[in-house]
């Protein structure tokens, strides 16, 4: 990819978030301290050989955030965002897209008129019946103002936080830092061990998070595709074609010299590429098709992000400069295609806290009301799912649904190609199992991690063995608020 069109994703990206209003962005609190935050774009790139420039770059959904919930406060209900790290957050207005996509391809089969450009397609092939692709030419991809938290930022990390830092996450035999005996690590601890599986960093001192990394959750798309399970009914697996990673700075010095640019930028490079994808080469050949091990392009940027951590640091014009930035308690999610409820004002950031729409905390064992759902939580989703299954659009998008509960677990689990997902799935991470050895979340008994594959045709071991998941319990709600016991 042109150094051109590179820039071109990242400004556009970084346009489109300062159109956003103030409210939702870092602020300076009123004590002095500064805040920041981490941005993340899907973005479209789309050839238009006729005119100039000859490739469009469409951002298609905008995040922004830093945080991530407890697993003491995981719902039932499917209505809150668990992880609202930005990458994420990104990710999920992108699976929105790709439903509002489907919904046009189902206008357009019936002979309706749609207001929205197309960017999918349906071919038939054998074995696919029907599912919805990106059309040939359309590529996706993913810029992040900061290295994804986990694995593909260890070495970062490790060479720029000082002594004091680091002595934080020290690996003690009475902490609850290994959370698993399987080699999950939790956020930043065990910088010499590349390569594994690690939760949300968070402080030291709080409650501990199911959620993994950043950096395994993209390397997991790598394989599975970015549609996600639920997804995997109407589309064939989607691969990020490649990555934009700003906010990389050289260190001063390591191991008393001057690390050279070109250097830096290499080790960076190579180290995002052995993280995203290259540790997971053992099982390429045992994925079935249409899945595969794909292998994105990985770009780094120097232009800055108004709000990363850096730029704030650096700002001369910062008063506060003396004081350590903190993190925004907030994230935003932005989905420029959805239309407008009020076509003058345009379509609204949603602002997320605590899980939900700022406003609307997450309550213990209540289902958080439409207006204060985000768009992009798991039940939002689940309804616009379901919208393309009645009738003739299901027939006109080729879905093949088996009998199951309506549930998000049951579309996930039960279909056809929900099934073909999760055999993948399973190459990926093993089978999922009661595992007593999970410090801290003893009492919830629902937490499991993945083990072993039971199948003598494949004898390496899951690479991301030990995978911490919520289980049935947390996915068995329906579209109407429901939970099947």
């Amino acid at each position: 990819m042109s150094q051109y069109l590179q820039n071109a994703i990242v400004e556009s990206s970084h346009q489109l978030y300062s159109s956003l209003p103030a409210h939702g962005k870092p602020l300076i609190r009123s004590n002095g301290v500064p805040e920041w935050t981490i941005l993340s774009t899907f973005s479209l790139v789309v050839p238009q050989p006729q005119l100039e420039p000859q490739t469009r770059v469409i951002p298609i959904s905008l995040g922004t955030g830093v945080k991530c919930l407890p697993y003491s406060k995981l719902s039932e209900y499917g209505d809150t965002l668990h992880d609202s790290h930005a990458e994420i957050i990104a990710r999920r207005g992108f699976l929105r897209w790709l439903l509002w996509q489907a919904h046009l391809q189902a206008q357009v089969t019936r002979g309706d008129q749609v207001e929205g450009e197309l960017f999918v397609e349906m071919r038939e092939e054998e074995g696919d019946r029907g599912r919805l692709r990106l059309k040939d030419e359309v590529q996706v991809w993913l810029y992040i103002s900061m290295l994804p938290c986990g694995d593909a930022s260890t070495y970062y990390t490790s060479v720029h936080q000082s002594a004091e830092e680091a002595s934080q996450w020290t690996v003690t035999d009475d902490d609850h830092s290994r959370l698993s005996n399987m080699g999950v690590i939790r956020g930043r601890n065990g910088y010499t061990s590349i390569s594994t599986l690690r939760t949300k960093p968070g402080r030291p001192d709080s409650i501990p998070s199911i959620s993994m990394s950043c950096s395994d959750k993209i390397a997991s798309w790598s394989v599975l595709g970015i549609q996600g399970g639920l997804l995997a009914n109407l589309f064939r697996p989607i691969y990020l074609d490649g990555f934009i990673v700003g906010g990389v700075e050289r260190p001063v010095n390591t191991h008393a010299r001057q690390i050279d640019a070109y250097e830096w930028e290499d080790k960076i490079t190579k180290e995002l590429e052995r993280s995203l994808w290259g540790r997971l080469e053992s099982i390429k050949d045992h994925l079935t098709s249409p899945h595969q091990l794909h292998l994105a392009s990985v770009y780094l940027t120097s232009i800055p992000f108004e709000h990363s951590k850096i730029s704030i640091i650096h700002d001369p014009h910062n008063d506060s400069s003396d004081l350590e930035p903190s993190p925004s308690p907030l994230s935003l999610s932005y989905l420029p295609f959805l239309p407008s409820t009020q076509p003058k004002k345009g379509t609204k950031p949603e602002i997320i806290a605590e899980g939900g729409i700022l406003g609307f905390p997450w309550k213990k064992g209540v289902l958080i009301k439409d207006k204060g759902r985000s768009r992009i939580c798991k039940l939002s989703l689940l309804i616009e799912y379901e919208k393309l299954l009645p009738n003739e659009k299901a027939k006109t998008l080729g879905i093949t649904v088996d009998a199951n509960d309506g549930t998000y677990y049951g579309y996930k689990h039960l279909t056809v190609f929900g099934r073909e997902y999760q055999h993948n799935k399973i190459i990926l991470r093993g089978i999922p199992g009661q595992s007593q050895s999970v410090k801290g979340l003893e009492k919830f008994e629902e937490i499991s991690s993945t083990g072993v594959l039971d199948s003598p045709k494949i004898k390496e071991e899951p690479p991301f063995r030990g995978w911490l998941v919520s289980g049935k319990q947390f996915e068995s709600f329906t579209s109407s608020g429901h939970i099947h016991r």
